[in-house]
């Protein structure tokens, strides 16, 4: 018995694959454009003149100790953090998406300069390098990243219930179809990882950028379907109820 098989069901299913295109518009629509604002805030903050009491709009720089590190391997999850000290002797206990380029590479006692905006540390640099830390604006790719899978997932979801919902029983391209919706999901969460990867061997930033991942989840999608669609058309044994995939 297919998921769409009853009415009841499909129109569960219906109500789920709405919620998936609602969480993908407002992704799309609230969350990314309040990161870009935030992001292009950040950027085009001017130096403080003098340190901030409060937090400000403007940036500021001081110079920090290093003390409580914390790293692990890219391809881990984990605690990756650093408790920076100031010159007052104010701890920031400060947390990390990733482990480089400085980082893992910090000794207890070591000098770093951090940037301070809105009351956050933003930044640390060192050696010429420079790394972000947790308390960052957020890239504004990701919700865009999210809301291409969801969106995909759910205006199929939707289309196919409103299509069981014309006709009086399910058919094996209906159910093949709510199986294709569901592999959407793994692609994007395959393509996650690869893009993960990819920073990992190339650049930290790789990981957050749309149109590489959009590439990825557009050829795994493209993959998913044709296998779909060929074990759709393939030969059942009689007697034996077929599977979609």
């Amino acid at each position: 018995m297919g998921i769409l098989d009853k009415t009841v069901t499909t129109i569960f299913v219906l109500l789920g694959g709405v919620a998936l295109v609602g969480v993908a518009t407002d992704l799309g629509t609230v969350v990314a454009p309040d990161n870009d604002r935030e992001i292009h805030a950040y950027e085009t903050a001017p130096r403080c003149s003098t340190a901030p009491q409060t937090p400000a709009e403007c940036r500021w720089t001081e110079e920090f100790t290093a003390s409580d590190i914390h790293v692990v391997p890219e391809y881990k999850t984990g605690d990756r953090s650093a408790v920076l000290i100031g010159a007052s002797g104010a701890r920031w206990n400060t947390g990390f998406p990733n482990s480089g380029p400085i980082l893992d590479q910090l000794d207890e006692g070591d000098r770093v300069t951090g940037t301070i905006w809105r009351g956050r540390l933003t930044e640390i640099t060192a050696n010429g390098a420079a790394q972000e830390t947790g308390a960052a604006p957020a890239d504004g790719s990701w919700p865009d990243i999210v809301s291409l899978v969801l969106a995909s997932t759910g205006l199929l979801v939707v289309v196919t219930c409103a299509w069981r919902l014309r006709h009086r029983r399910a058919t094996p391209a209906m159910d093949a179809t709510i199986v294709l919706s569901i592999g959407l999901l793994f692609v994007g969460l395959f393509s996650a990882i690869a893009l993960f990867v990819l920073a990992d061997l190339l650049s930290p930033s790789v990981a957050y950028n749309f149109w590489l991942f959009a590439a990825i989840f557009c050829a795994g999608a493209a993959w998913v379907t044709v296998l779909v669609r060929r074990d759709l058309k393939s030969p059942r044994t009689p007697g034996l109820p077929g599977i979609p995939i």
